[in-house]
């Protein structure tokens, strides 16, 4: 293989780092970054109601991607060798909208924290937070509605929490006449609304039990409706924890998970995900992996696809970055499989986040003190650093998001 040169090198690595810190929020960007993952694409299928994934598996990166029609492009219809639910419809057939975040078209924390704190038992507080999860439907469905009967709930702003539940106890009936006429109306002309709701641990801001509360009251209200509507459903995109613990997910909402979806990774669409990201960051990049052997599919919207048939395909690459070894021989570990070792938490679960910043980090390290040579962009030592940092950052996430209570025991 042919050696870089040092400002080759740090082109690439500088290229690198800024793979692991961004953002994503520019659509073009974000379509480059975003893998499709055959098993993850149940997500658009009817009757997928629930969306369950850990801290980083990519919930959010697929409810954008569906939000944003992604998951319609041709490319992902002939690397999965199928045909989506998505795909048989033309494009306004099946619409997806945000019912959370909302960000200023819902209540903030003070409004949610007194409201909940009215009703006396947990039983009427998830009744009572029931129906606040259907007033911001209908709010979020007011161009599909068409019911000038409703203004009442229409007019006030998302921060002015006491007039939307006030007029809709006052308009209980029309609401839910105005909703089974929109589902009605869904069957005659074909079409569906997917109504998705993510980043459910941030309700509530930093009241974990509000965030219960507000969770078990979506929860509550959907398992009770998603039956009556047929066009108009949820797709509820929820933390593992979360679903796994039993103040959250109750054991009446068991419709709800009957055909839930799970968001896991194999070894190689971890891989592929992340030789896509590298792929896409620049050309320098792109023509590095296809140097390495590498094939790779072009797609409009999604940019470069790795052509990955298994897992050792992705070996090439792997090893051209950073060598065979994690040292001078294999006693240190195959730098293929280290990788990945490494990065596996108690439940055997790597998430692509955690990948993905691993090789940021470890670019940001030889950036700093440069130990690669010949074809090589990092050497061990950054990737044995980076992980360090990797560890320390899932840790703080996980007391931060997951686990808020842990500071008070």
């Amino acid at each position: 293989m042919a050696a870089l040169t040092d400002a080759q090198r740090r082109q690439l690595l500088a290229e690198l780092r800024e793979m692991g810190r961004a953002s994503l929020e520019d659509d073009r960007q974000f379509a480059r970054a975003f893998h499709p993952i055959s098993e993850h694409l149940r997500v658009v299928e009817p009757d997928v109601y629930l969306i369950v994934g850990y801290h980083g598996a990519g919930k959010s990166m697929l409810f954008k991607a569906a939000v944003n029609q992604l998951l319609r492009s041709p490319t992902v219809q002939r690397l999965l060798g199928r045909s989506l639910f998505l795909h048989r419809f033309a494009d306004q057939q099946a619409k997806w909208l945000a019912g959370y975040p909302r960000f200023s078209n819902f209540p903030d924390v003070r409004e949610l924290r007194n409201f909940a704190a009215r009703s006396p038992d947990e039983r009427s507080r998830g009744r009572a937070l029931a129906e606040l999860w259907l007033a911001y439907l209908v709010r979020l469905l007011r161009d599909e509605l068409n019911a000038p009967d409703l203004e009442a709930i229409f007019a006030p702003s998302g921060a002015e929490f006491d007039r939307i539940m006030d007029a809709l106890e006052n308009q209980w009936s029309a609401v839910i006449k105005a909703l089974d006429a929109l589902d009605d109306r869904l069957r005659a002309e074909g079409r569906w609304l997917f109504v998705s709701y993510d980043e459910l641990d941030t309700l509530g801001g930093t009241d974990w039990a509000l965030m219960v509360d507000l969770i078990r009251g979506l929860l509550t209200f959907w398992t009770e409706y998603m039956r009556r509507w047929q066009r108009l459903q949820p797709k509820i995109f929820l933390r593992t924890d979360l679903f796994a613990n039993a103040r959250v997910f109750a054991a009446d909402f068991a419709k709800l998970a009957a055909n839930r979806l799970e968001l896991t990774w194999s070894d190689r669409n971890l891989y592929a995900m992340l030789i896509k990201r590298m792929a896409n960051t620049s050309e320098d990049w792109l023509a590095y992996c296809q140097a390495a052997g590498l094939r790779f599919e072009h797609d409009d919207q999604l940019g470069w696809i790795p052509y990955l048939p298994n897992l050792d395909a992705a070996r090439p690459l792997i090893e051209r970055i950073t060598g065979p070894f994690m040292g001078g021989n294999i006693k240190k570990g195959r730098t293929f499989f280290w990788v990945l070792d490494h990065l596996r938490d108690g439940r055997g679960q790597i998430t692509p986040r955690n990948l993905v910043s691993l090789w940021g980090y470890a670019a940001a390290q030889e950036l700093d003190a440069a130990r690669a040579s010949g074809p090589h962009i990092l050497h061990p030592t950054s990737l044995r650093r980076a992980l360090d940092q990797v560890s320390d950052e899932h840790l703080r996430t996980l007391k931060s998001r997951e686990m808020p209570w842990l500071a008070e025991l």
